[in-house]
């Protein structure tokens, strides 16, 4: 055997000397630079297909997860405002959009943070939570458990990021919070009491999402941006407080 192939070392005869002749498992080396380039882009090709196989099919568990995650979001709303469903009907509409939006705007929050840090993210339902909502929901119950899911992250993270993705969704609703409480105020001037009824009680909604989220315990967004920041932590809850006792004494 006095042939040595310089790929994977072997030794062979005359006619099994070349790389495809033998099955030689350092053939890739040896082909030209333009098969090895085609090889490596249908290999990217073929991995991209799989991920938006994945992200698509990952996009429709995620749809279904949030939409009902916001009927959940939107029964606890009417029980805060004692399933008072004879108000005129465009009030009611009202606040349905904006239930739904407090709880959307807060999980989308989570979300574009992790995404733009390049992770995976997508809102999955919480089994324990649903049912915690869905109970408090009743309007004889005097407090309100709202986390009927979470925002689940997926890569590597650092203590800050973290924290930004936390903080991220009760955010969401202290900005909604304020400007519903601004909305209202404009809708007394205009002397709509009905309208300013709507979006005080929506002001109070997202205030306490905000304060109920910040709370530093289990697993609560509050834990993850006190370890990150004790300062951001506490102006942001103390600025959930104010707006959930503003709200309320209006």
């Amino acid at each position: 055997m006095p042939f040595k192939c310089r790929y994977c070392g072997g030794y062979f005869c005359a006619e099994h000397r070349l790389p495809e002749k033998h099955n030689c498992p350092g053939l890739f080396a040896a082909a030209s630079p333009y098969e090895k380039e085609l090889k490596e882009i249908r290999a990217t090709i073929r991995r991209e297909e799989r991920y938006g196989a994945e992200l698509r099919r990952r996009g429709r568990g995620e749809a279904a997860h949030l939409a009902a995650g916001t009927l959940l979001v939107v029964l606890a709303g009417f029980s805060i405002i004692g399933y008072n469903i004879g108000l005129p009907l465009w009030i009611l509409i009202l606040l349905v959009g904006g239930f739904a939006a407090s709880f959307l705007l807060h999980e989308f929050g989570h979300r574009t943070a992790a995404r733009r840090y390049g992770l995976r993210a997508g809102f999955r339902l919480d089994p324990t939570g649903s049912i915690l909502t869905l109970v408090t929901s009743l309007p004889f119950i005097p407090f309100k458990i709202i986390a009927p899911g979470a925002v689940v992250v997926s890569g590597l993270l650092t203590i800050p990021m973290m924290g930004w993705i936390s903080l991220a969704g009760p955010l969401a609703n202290i900005v909604l919070s304020a400007a519903f409480l601004n909305l209202y105020a404009a809708s007394l001037q205009l002397k709509h009491f009905l309208l300013a009824y709507a979006f005080v009680r929506l002001a109070q909604l997202n205030a306490f999402i905000a304060l109920f989220n910040l709370i530093p315990f289990g697993p609560l967004d509050g834990v993850k941006v006190l370890a990150w920041s004790r300062w951001k932590w506490a102006v942001s809850i103390a600025a959930s407080i104010a707006l959930l006792a503003f709200s309320y004494f209006l």
